[in-house]
């Protein structure tokens, strides 16, 4: 496990006082050592006094560092972290700052060391970036490792010499040379389409994005107009187009995935000390809080008029070293920064970040011990000690995703929830049943949401066989025929298919938190004859125990939050996860033995779960609660992670999540798709 430290400090205006309620936060991991300093007495920022002072680095340096660090109670925290990482490991410095514009115009890549006087942005063993958060910002998808495509738009408009954007008076733009110096920095990058002359529109610049693309690097002029950044891109017929940053994030919003990284930068045009220099003052920078209000993980900007040799040598230090260090967007800036420190103008570019761990991107793996970890798994499955307990993103290929579910009715029926809540289904359903009066809308609602899913399906694969499916499939009310239609063909076709893979385990117990049959009709395909229950939590399920004791000929397949061949089975709504932990405690003994024994005694395969969703919380929870769940911590478990989603990317964090989340028990996330974990078991020949 890596020994970096992470200072995290919290600066979060407070308008009533007009001044920043400010936290700290220091965390080795590695070393056990973690303080936390809560908010303390709001303290003001003079901004005046900082304008004043624009033209002196230095000074300026000190005068923020005695308004923030300086402050009383902050400065030793502050100077207990640079002392436990100084010579021996890397410190991650990440300014939380919630704020208006006019404090993310403050230079505070300029903060130095109360000890020393250095500029902490600029050592080499700490890594500094303006981390961006808010409840109501869209999640960021992280992305398996992949070859990387980027878009280069050259913004360069006819205009006439005396016109005026903003106030200010614009050089033309020299596009050829702006073009060559992006396709340098860019040069490690493996796909590379560029925009301009007539083409840097806004609504070209969109259609490419919708393709699909990793990296933005925008050139153009901006203005700032009270306090908005207006951007000057072009028209078809290359005429100027002033495009309200606002819009420019509304339309992006609208797209179904941003760029990772945006690179913002400012055209170089201005004559000044013998040679060229922008001229937007920073404009464009207050464009990277709202690029990453609507899910771009990380924009990198100028807070200043910056040289175009600094701009030449940052840009391909910077995408360079993003290739060196597996897209961590922070090593990245260090690096960038490092390569133009002798220049004076090396704090101008400033990264807008909202990865925790900086990085743009995952490589499928266990997040630690990763071969002893498989070799585990492989001990377990060769003897059959091990239970497979199935989520929801099993089914995901064929009935969607929960999340889809959610965000769906939010969309039809406009729920006033929060973005950050929009793919709850918990949540959503909540808000359904309260407001529908009837816990039956909800359930009718899921089985006429899945059968619409099915028929859009159809059309959208017209010609393909697989979904080439016969109207009476879907002439509904129950989507069940239809799904277990696509499924049967999806395992003829596949061999990789996930349902096809688990029932080539010879256990005899399967526990799912899926809806549907899928299993069952795999295991039938191998000549098992499956035994199917659910676990009682309502009043609708019927209470039955096994015949027989469970065998690999005979598995007990047992459905824990119920079945779409019984609607009001499903677990669906917040008050249902709630009863049903609670008759999990309070009905136990109709649990099976077996199945008991299958949760407790032998390692655990968690397969097609997020791990913040409502079905594996609730799950472990109730695992846990059996008599005898100590012996959990005696077996290795596997928690696959599928389609990882979340405010940050970092495999890191979410290994030490899980391991605080769930005490002692032994569980090691497999951080990628559930179907690339199935692939790498069968290239492993891991299977029985």
């Amino acid at each position: 496990m890596s020994r970096d430290g992470d200072l995290e400090i919290v600066l979060r205006w407070d308008r009533k006082n007009a001044a920043f309620e400010i936290g700290v936060r220091f965390d080795v991991p590695a070393d056990n050592v973690e303080e936390w300093m809560p908010p303390v007495d709001p303290i003001p920022i003079d901004l005046d006094e900082l304008a004043r002072l624009r033209a002196d680095e230095s000074a300026y340096g000190q005068a923020l560092t005695r308004m923030v660090l300086g402050v009383e109670s902050v400065q030793p925290f502050v100077l207990r972290a640079l002392h436990h990482t100084e010579g021996r490991n890397r410190l991650h410095v990440r300014l939380h700052i919630a704020a208006p514009p006019r404090f993310h115009a403050i230079r505070w890549e300029l903060l130095q060391d109360p000890r020393t006087g250095q500029t902490l942005a600029a050592q080499a063993d700490i890594l500094l970036s303006r981390y961006l958060s808010s409840s109501d910002w869209r999640s960021i998808p992280a992305l398996a490792e992949h070859d990387l495509r980027a878009l280069i738009v050259v913004a360069g408009p006819e205009f006439a010499a005396e016109e005026t954007f903003g106030g200010r008076t614009l050089a033309p733009v020299a596009v050829a040379d702006e073009l060559a110096r992006a396709r340098e920095a860019l040069k490690r990058i493996p796909h590379v389409r560029a925009l301009s002359d007539g083409q840097a529109t806004l609504d070209d610049l969109l259609a490419e994005l919708e393709q699909g693309v990793d990296i933005l690097y925008l050139v153009c002029h901006g203005v700032l107009v009270d306090e908005v950044p207006v951007l000057l891109l072009e028209k078809s017929d290359r005429s100027p187009d002033l495009v309200d940053g606002r819009k420019l994030e509304e339309r992006l919003a609208e797209l179904d995935r941003r760029p990772t990284i945006a690179m913002l930068s400012s055209c170089q045009s201005a004559a000044g000390d013998a040679q060229m220099w922008s001229q937007d003052d920073g404009a464009l920078s207050a464009l990277g809080p709202r690029l990453a209000k609507v899910g771009v993980a990380a924009v990198v900007a100028m807070q200043g008029n910056v040289s175009i040799d600094t701009a030449t040598v940052f840009a391909p230090a910077f995408f360079t070293a993003l290739a060196d260090h597996n897209g961590r967007v922070d090593e990245a800036m260090a690096a960038g920064r490092r390569a133009i420190r002798s220049r004076p103008d090396w704090w101008v570019p400033v990264l807008f970040s909202r990865l925790r761990s900086g990085r743009t991107y995952y490589r499928p793996a266990f997040t630690e011990r990763e071969e002893a970890t498989w070799q585990s798994l492989k001990l377990s499955l060769s003897q059959n000690a091990i239970t497979p307990v199935l989520g929801p993103g099993l089914a995901g290929g064929i009935i969607g995703s929960r999340q889809q579910i959610a965000r769906n009715w939010v969309e039809r029926w406009q729920m006033p929830i929060s973005p950050r809540d929009q793919g709850d289904l918990a949540k959503v359903a909540q808000y359904l049943r309260v407001h529908s009066g009837a816990p039956s809308d909800v359930w009718l609602r899921v089985q006429q949401h899945l059968l619409d899913e099915m028929v859009e399906r159809r059309t959208a694969h017209r010609g393909d066989p697989i979904w080439d499916l016969p109207d009476d499939k879907l002439k509904g009310p129950s989507p069940v025929p239809a799904i277990l239609e696509v499924g049967r063909r999806l395992r003829r076709a596949d061999e990789g298919d996930p349902y096809r893979v688990m029932a080539g385990l010879q256990v005899p117990i399967y526990i799912t938190t899926n809806w549907t049959d899928l299993l069952q009709k795999a295991l039938e395909d191998e000549g098992r004859k499956p035994v199917t229950m659910m676990f009682p939590w309502n009043k609708h399920i019927p209470t039955l125990r096994p015949r027989l004791e469970p065998t690999a000929a005979t598995p007990l397949v047992y459905h824990l939050y119920g079945r779409l061949d019984n609607p009001a089975s499903l677990v669906l709504s917040e008050d249902d996860y709630f009863r049903w932990i609670t008759e999990w405690i309070s009905a136990r003994k109709y649990v099976p033995t077996s199945v008991k024994s299958a949760l407790t005694t032998v390692s655990l395969l968690f397969l097609g779960y997020s791990l913040d969703d409502w079905d594996f919380r609730v799950l472990f929870h109730g695992i846990k609660s059996f008599a005898g769940s100590r012996r959990l911590e005696d077996r290795n478990h596997v928690g696959v992670q599928l389609s990882p989603q979340s405010q940050t990317i970092d495999t890191e964090a979410a290994q030490e999540y899980l391991e605080s989340y769930f005490g002692d028990d032994k569980i090691t996330i497999y951080w990628g798709e559930t179907r690339t974990f199935l692939d790498e078991l069968r290239t492993r020949k891991l299977l029985p």
